[in-house]
């Protein structure tokens, strides 16, 4: 009978300790495998869905035309997603990582920047305003509350821009080579208690974290790396980034006055030329 391994009965750091002991990379590949299979059918799933921004008008405010500006704006809705687990088994810890790790970089239907919501928020902040006192007319409102809305839409189709572009399956396999480098680079507890003499009575429980805090800490520096290389930066501690102002690709800050990626400095300057020949051409 052939022995199919698996792992969803197992504590990680004895799958971990299986496939380091290993004597062939037949045995590891199963191994690991069902690690990642293992992953995968958690029914710790990705979820998106939708909160508001929400407060309700009082019913003696609500026939006044400042009560009725407020009322539109009660309940504005964003894309939330599920960002954690209450379960402290291994799996649903890591799948929930890699749920965090797409979600910020490659999902760009959930915009969740401080300015972003900050935006969002003007209406109810206006609102408690008016009800604690504060005298408002309702024109001024009005025009604070869409300049707000007009510049979250803003603010959202920049942020968007600065996520990389990259499919739930193409992101699943980059997902297995960075674990599979995690598996291969990762030492056991008994190397650590080893060289630095850390308390050996360490739980099932208390080694499992240790490796769970492992392998989602590498992997969201894998996936940091893979953003410079996508982007086309160098890697360094040293080195300072910020956004192109026109793409949102991340640009290493060599000056203060370089605020554009190569691609898009070269699209500015042939534009300027061409706005410079139109001029030239109208005034003669």
């Amino acid at each position: 009978m052939i022995h199919i391994y698996e792992c969803d009965d197992s504590f990680l750091y004895e799958i971990i300790e299986d496939y380091k002991e290993s004597k062939t990379e037949e045995e590891k590949d199963e191994i690991f495998r069902s690690f990642c299979s293992s992953i995968w059918s958690s029914d710790n799933k990705r979820r998106i869905y939708k909160k508001s921004v929400r407060f309700n008008v009082r019913k003696d405010l609500l026939q006044t035309e400042l009560g009725q500006v407020f009322d539109t704006w009660s309940d504005i809705e964003y894309t939330y997603y599920k960002s954690m687990t209450k379960d402290e088994n291994w799996r649903f810890i890591i799948r929930q990582k890699v749920n965090n790790i797409y979600t910020r970089y490659f999902d760009k239907e959930v915009i969740l920047g401080k300015e972003y919501m900050s935006l969002l928020k003007v209406p109810k902040k206006l609102y408690y305003q008016w009800i604690s006192g504060i005298d408002m007319e309702t024109a001024t409102v009005t025009g604070i509350i869409d300049d707000a809305i007009d510049n979250a839409e803003k603010v959202k189709l920049r942020l968007q821009k600065e996520k990389m572009s990259l499919s739930w399956n193409e992101y699943k396999k980059f997902v297995e080579d960075f674990l599979m480098r995690c598996f291969d680079n990762c030492r056991l507890i008994g190397e650590y208690e080893d060289n630095t003499k850390i308390n050996t009575r360490l739980d099932f429980l208390t080694e499992d974290h240790f490796y769970v805090s492992y392998i989602c800490r590498t992997l969201e520096g894998y996936f940091k790396n893979y953003q410079k290389e996508y982007y086309g930066v160098r890697r360094g501690h040293g080195n300072i980034y910020s956004r192109c102002k026109q793409c949102g690709s991340i640009i290493e800050k060599t000056g203060n006055k370089r605020m554009y990626c190569n691609k898009c400095a070269i699209e500015k300057e042939r534009k300027r030329k061409r706005e410079i020949a139109h001029k030239y051409r109208i005034a003669k």
